[in-house]
């Protein structure tokens, strides 16, 4: 199983940007795609977007760098408010796969559209990423 899921709000002018390309790059690769709509007007609005756990401080202590870990008591107060408020990050590129023992995603998140060659560069890493997961995956 491999998958691309895009987390979008409604409202959110990158995710508009976004959504043509990964749908025309799963197309190409012969990848499933998904698009599920979060945020304050979706009918999902509750659900949890897959970025906001990086929010939560028990996520930096067991998950993050070093240098999160290291300015996490500064940022905390405003981690725990960030989590409080349930403040989500839009767009979110899941990249979702089974290894044969479970599965693994990979979280990207943001998408910065104001510069063409940027795009260009981050669809065509992109490809190669999902080339070579669809490669491990299927064989």
């Amino acid at each position: 199983m491999l998958e691309v899921v895009l987390e979008d709000d409604v409202n959110c002018p990158r995710c508009e940007a976004l959504l043509p390309l990964i749908r025309k790059l799963c197309d190409d690769l012969n990848i499933p795609f998904y698009v599920k709509h979060l945020g304050n007007r979706a009918v999902a609005s509750f659900e949890e977007d897959s970025s906001s756990r990086t929010f939560d401080p028990q996520w930096i202590e067991r998950w993050g760098l070093k240098e999160h870990k290291r300015s996490l008591k500064k940022m905390e107060s405003v981690l725990r408010y960030l989590k409080s408020i349930g403040a989500q990050t839009f767009p979110n590129l899941v990249i979702r796969w089974h290894d044969g023992m479970r599965v693994k995603e990979i979280v990207i998140r943001g998408f910065d559209y104001s510069d063409k060659d940027r795009v260009r560069a981050f669809i065509s890493n992109l490809r190669i990423l999902l080339s070579m997961l669809k490669r491990v995956v299927y064989g």
